[in-house]
C-alpha cells in the first residue's frame, strides 16, 4: 500500500466505486488502494467475457439494415416501398421482403408497429391464402416470423438476419450488382 494510501486509510476513509457494463453492476467499497485492486480485477474478468458474449448477440441494427437494403428498398412518404422486381424471389422468400418491410416502416417511425395482417401479405405477394398460410406457418416454424394475434405476423430478429443474408443478396444478384 502506497504511503498516501495508507494514511487516508488511517483517517478512516473509504471509497464507494459502482462500475456499471452493460447489464453488470458492482459497488465496491473500502480503502482506496483495495478498491483500485478491486475494480482492475473486475474490469479484467467481465470485460473480456462480455466482449466474447457481445459477438453472438444477434440484433436488429437499423443503420446496417438500411445500409444492406440500399438500392431495393426505399422510404417515401407513402411507407416503404420495394424499387426492384421481386420475380426470383420464392414465396417465403417474398413473405420475408413483406414483414421486413413492415419492421423497416416501424423502425423508421413510418408505422406505429411492425406486425402484417396475412390478408395484407395475400394482396401484396398475389399468392393464394392458402400459400401464404403454408409459407406463414413455416416461417414461424423456423422461427423467422411470428404469429403476434389473429391473422398478424412480424418478422423476428432472426428472421430479418435471415432477409438481410439471403433475400437481399438474391436480389442483388438478380439485378446484377455485387
Amino acid at each position: 500500500m502506497s504511503e498516501r494510501s495508507q494514511e487516508l486509510t488511517n483517517l478512516g476513509y473509504q471509497l464507494n466505486v459502482s462500475i456499471r457494463y452493460g447489464s453488470i453492476e458492482k459497488k465496491i467499497e473500502g480503502p482506496p488502494e483495495e478498491v483500485g485492486k478491486a475494480v482492475v480485477s473486475f474490469l479484467t474478468s467481465v470485460v473480456p467475457q462480455l466482449e466474447l458474449a457481445s459477438r453472438l448477440v444477434l440484433s436488429v441494427d437499423l443503420s446496417r439494415i438500411a445500409k444492406a437494403c440500399e438500392g431495393i428498398v426505399a422510404i417515401t412518404p407513402e411507407g416503404v416501398v420495394v424499387t426492384v422486381p421481386v420475380g426470383s424471389l420464392s414465396d417465403r422468400e417474398l413473405l420475408l421482403l413483406h414483414l421486413a418491410k413492415e419492421k423497416i416502416a416501424e423502425m423508421t417511425g413510418k408505422s406505429k408497429n411492425d406486425t402484417v395482417q396475412a390478408a395484407s401479405l395475400i394482396t401484396a405477394t398475389k399468392r393464394s391464402g392458402g400459400t401464404v398460410a403454408g409459407r406463414l406457418s413455416e416461417l414461424c416454424a423456423e422461427s423467422l416470423a411470428e404469429r403476434k394475434g389473429k391473422g398478424e405476423y412480424r418478422i423476428t430478429t432472426l428472421g430479418l438476419h435471415i432477409f438481410e443474408d439471403q433475400v437481399l443478396s438474391k436480389l442483388r444478384k438478380s439485378q446484377g450488382g455485387i
